[in-house]
């Protein structure tokens, strides 16, 4: 599953329809009355760039940048941008344009050699806008019949984005031909959309992130430099065109690095950073969890397709297998708490099937036992049902059926069949007994 998010927005150029702003009513007079307040109407359209043409002192001075954007963990970031100054100890001690953002910067610090700067307020940027925008100023304030500060904060506000403007001192500088100015803050992903078709077989919710990249200054170099969160590898692509960068070799995969080169045109360059988990823990991590999968199948196999077959050797090699997988999945998900970014959806499977197989394990066990105590009752049972039956009704039973056997081959005897052998035997028989009854005769 591949997470989709973007950084904020650091001086990009954008415009916009005026009827984007948030004053219906100054919209409506500026679509009316376009050209009688050209810059106000440019204000709120092209924010940035009309900053950074009516405020150019500071911006022009500027002759190489440099940006590292350092992964703390897959989503949250620290910026910090480096700035090297030539030339500026003529300038004035006033408040100078630096960059213009849409959304408030999270503990921004800004730096000129290692001394904080100060930053304009937000009166104060009104002051300033206030006197680069006078007459149309003025004029709009007596169309919609309101005071001059009261339509220069309404601008403020309804303008695309909020500028920074810093103090410079140069009497604190005297002398110094070169300035390094340091800006850092912390920045996460936002607008964050999953999409689970890409890499659908796997739940690490590894990330893609969208950062723009727009050049302060259209003369000077600018190094990028991305590097990775622990433990994991990162990769950026770009759609800078030949000529516009200069590609750095390098085969770290914690770091990647960029060298854009204006040729004095401003540039804005969109970077896609991958944020992946490495190769080798990819492949344990999902194996682990199909491994997980074939053990909860195999226990319901068990249960439900083989339970009427089941063996004690069969429950025993599920229980040694079943733990071996807990183990493991125990393990792997220790190493998963150190980042709940990307591991989160794979560290609450691993805890759903830890569960379910210990589930199965005490299931399994209580049926088996169950089914060994119904086998064992049923078998006393029939013990306890078998008739003990007395010697003499043995013997008697015995003798009558015996009796009963010979009278039966009495009353049927002239049914019964003889052989050849038989009649003569039985003709012999009878001559014996006719001489022994005559000789019993006789004697008498």
């Amino acid at each position: 599953m591949i997470e989709i998010g973007k950084l904020s927005e650091f001086n990009m150029a954008r415009s916009r329809d005026i009827s984007e702003c948030n004053d219906t009513e100054i919209v409506t007079v500026l679509s009316e009355n376009r050209q009688c307040f050209p810059n106000i109407y440019f204000l709120l359209t092209e924010t940035t760039k009309f900053y950074t043409e009516k405020f150019p002192d500071l911006q022009k001075y500027i002759k190489r940048e440099k940006r590292l954007v350092v992964f703390e963990t897959p989503s949250r970031v620290t910026m910090t941008h480096e700035y090297t100054i030539e030339g500026m100890n003529n300038q004035s001690q006033s408040f100078h344009f630096l960059f213009n953002t849409r959304e408030r910067l999270s503990w921004l610090k800004i730096f000129l050699e290692d001394k904080r700067v100060s930053i304009a307020s937000r009166a104060k940027v009104i002051s300033l806008l206030k006197k680069k925008l006078d007459f149309e100023l003025e004029n709009l304030a007596e169309l919609l019949h309101i005071s001059k500060d009261d339509i220069a904060i309404r601008l403020y506000e309804a303008s695309d984005g909020k500028p920074c403007f810093i103090e410079f001192n140069h009497k604190e500088y005297k002398g110094q031909q070169s300035l390094l100015l340091s800006i850092t803050f912390f920045d996460s992903i936002r607008n964050k959309t999953s999409q689970y078709k890409k890499r659908w077989w796997s739940p690490l919710q590894e990330k893609l992130i969208n950062y723009n990249y727009s050049t302060i200054s259209g003369n000077a170099n600018a190094w990028i430099y991305f590097k990775s969160p622990s433990n994991f590898v990162l990769s950026a692509s770009h759609n800078a065109i030949e000529g516009q960068y200069e590609a750095s070799p390098s085969n770290d995969d914690e770091i990647t690095s960029l060298v854009l080169t204006p040729k004095g045109e401003k540039l804005s360059i969109d970077f896609d950073i991958s944020i992946n988990v490495p190769q080798a823990l990819k492949v344990w991590y999902n194996i682990m969890l199909y491994l997980a999968y074939a053990g909860i199948l195999w226990g319901l196999v068990l249960i439900v397709i083989l339970y009427g077959s089941i063996t004690d050797n069969m429950i025993e090699t599920f229980n040694n297998c079943s733990f071996a997988i807990i183990a493991a999945l125990i393990a792997t998900r220790g190493w998963l708490m150190a980042e709940e970014q990307v591991m989160k959806k794979i560290s609450n499977y691993y805890t759903f099937i830890i569960c379910i197989l210990i589930t199965l394990i005490m299931t399994l066990s209580f049926m088996y036992h169950a089914k060994l105590e119904n086998t064992s009752k049923l078998i006393q049972d029939n013990r306890n049902n078998e008739l003990s039956i007395p010697i003499d009704s043995v013997v008697n039973d015995i003798h009558n059926n015996i009796n009963a056997k010979v009278n039966d081959t009495l009353n049927n005897i002239g049914n019964i069949k003889f052989k050849v052998c038989d009649s003569l035997q039985i003709k012999n028989q009878n001559k014996s007994k006719t001489s022994e009854s005559t000789k019993k005769k006789s004697g008498n």
